[in-house]
């Protein structure tokens, strides 16, 4: 999102406890990741283990992440953004640049939200589970995955309404 304002986020109310809360998730996911992959190395060298199951565990934590984490990132203004040419604008034109960037970002994750809520839905219904050891079912990744875009979308949406950044 490009915003043409600047300043402190607020820190208050039940939102950011909810986004403080899935930033923290996110980052015990991350650890979690780490020590999974810890375990598979020492086990794999001291040992001569195998532990399929870690590699299908951490790609399923590294969506979660991925998913649940981009509306804290863009809360947090940590999302990758190229602005040389937009600096370069008028006040005038970099406010309309940014009111279309805006548009984009809320119809581009609107439809990830419904693809994600149709995969999480076509999951659910079917039973549909991994083709791996663990036969996960699937509709628990992609629960996740439609609750991290319909988050990142309410946040894209308050951001644009209510400028904190």
């Amino acid at each position: 999102m490009i915003s043409s304002h600047e300043g402190p986020h607020p820190k208050k109310g039940i939102f950011n406890a909810l986004l403080t809360l899935s930033g923290l998730s996110v980052g015990v996911a991350t650890f979690l990741i780490g020590l999974f992959v810890a375990y598979d190395v020492i086990t794999r060298t001291l040992f001569l283990m195998t532990n399929s199951w870690v590699t299908e565990v951490t790609m399923y934590l590294m969506g979660y992440i991925t998913f649940m984490g981009a509306a804290y990132a863009l809360k947090e203004g940590s999302h990758v953004r190229v602005d040389m040419l937009v600096q370069k604008l008028k006040p005038p034109m970099r406010q309309a640049v940014a009111t279309i960037v805006n548009i984009c970002m809320v119809i581009l994750v609107a439809t990830l939200t419904w693809l994600s809520y149709e995969f999480f839905i076509d999951a659910w219904s079917s039973n549909e589970v991994s083709d791996t050891l663990l036969s996960i079912s699937l509709w628990i990744p992609y629960l996740f995955f439609f609750l991290g875009m319909a988050w990142l979308l309410v946040v894209l949406i308050i951001q644009i309404y209510k400028p904190s950044r």
